[in-house]
């Protein structure tokens, strides 16, 4: 697998610039393309003149003269919802089926569970989706990687899923959150293998487990370590038919302080 094909997701908001920028670094490293994608959607009793084109399409813009500078190839789409009623979330859920990534921007800390969209589109897009926080500074990413690592299904996938981004890392870390008998029982030593068979040279810690929930400590690790990107798989506890995730990647969302890659 690699990444040649990157959405985008672009709307107004002020943090919409930090995240181009921070895909326009990955697509630069992996000769990737970058599609940029607006979409409009009306809620049921929302008239259509509430919402300006030239906001909208000012970001496709910027998306343009950003990726030219630097090399990269992209373009610039707009979807407007035809029906009244059929939201964001899963208008850009059926646009990113067709690509390697797809990358969204952290939503307000006001933003509630129940009115928030990446949880939804992190467990039911099909694909990884990086999320870019709101706030903070990223001159790289995907140089320093730390994955969260517990040995199932959401892990394996996310890990994979970010395959061609460790095959460029210069450190990879994988990280183990599990009491010391846990991680004897349990030792990465075959994910280990499995990465170094395929040139990734990686080293794995523990995070002994704690009171504090684990999102503080995948955080806390990599501020310390100086990390420039978190992978880590996204359960859902099979409440509201999966369309929400489990507590420690809801409060990752909320709380990030670099981009995190989540798969489902």
């Amino acid at each position: 697998m690699s990444i040649k094909d990157i959405l985008l997701y672009l709307d107004d908001s002020p943090a919409c610039e930090r995240r181009i920028d921070v895909t326009l670094t990955l697509a630069k490293a992996h000769g990737a393309r970058v599609t940029g994608l607006s979409i409009v959607a009306y809620g049921y009793y929302q008239p259509h003149y509430l919402h300006t084109e030239e906001k909208i399409a000012a970001a496709g813009v910027l998306l343009g003269v950003k990726a030219k500078a630097v090399g990269v190839e992209a373009g610039h789409r707009s979807i407007e919802s035809s029906v009244a009623g059929v939201g964001v979330q899963e208008l850009l859920i059926r646009a990113s089926h067709c690509y390697d990534l797809v990358v969204v921007g952290q939503e307000s800390r006001r933003t509630t569970r129940s009115e928030a969209i990446i949880e939804r589109i992190v467990a039911t897009c099909g694909r990884p989706v990086l999320v870019v926080p709101s706030t903070g500074t990223f001159s790289s990413v995907g140089t320093r990687v730390l994955i969260a690592w517990k040995n199932g299904r959401e892990a394996a996938r996310a890990l994979h899923d970010a395959m061609p981004i460790l095959r460029q890392a210069e450190q990879v870390t994988l990280l183990a959150v599990a009491s010391g008998e846990e991680f004897e029982q349990d030792h990465p030593k075959e994910i280990q293998g499995h990465l170094q068979r395929h040139g990734i040279l990686i080293r794995s810690e523990l995070q002994p487990v704690t009171s504090a929930p684990l999102a503080d400590s995948l955080l806390n690790h990599a501020c310390e370590g100086g990390y420039d990107l978190l992978v880590m798989g996204a359960c859902s506890p099979g409440s509201r038919k999966g369309s929400q995730l489990g507590k420690a990647a809801a409060q990752m969302l909320r709380e990030m302080t670099i981009p995190v890659l989540m798969s489902h």
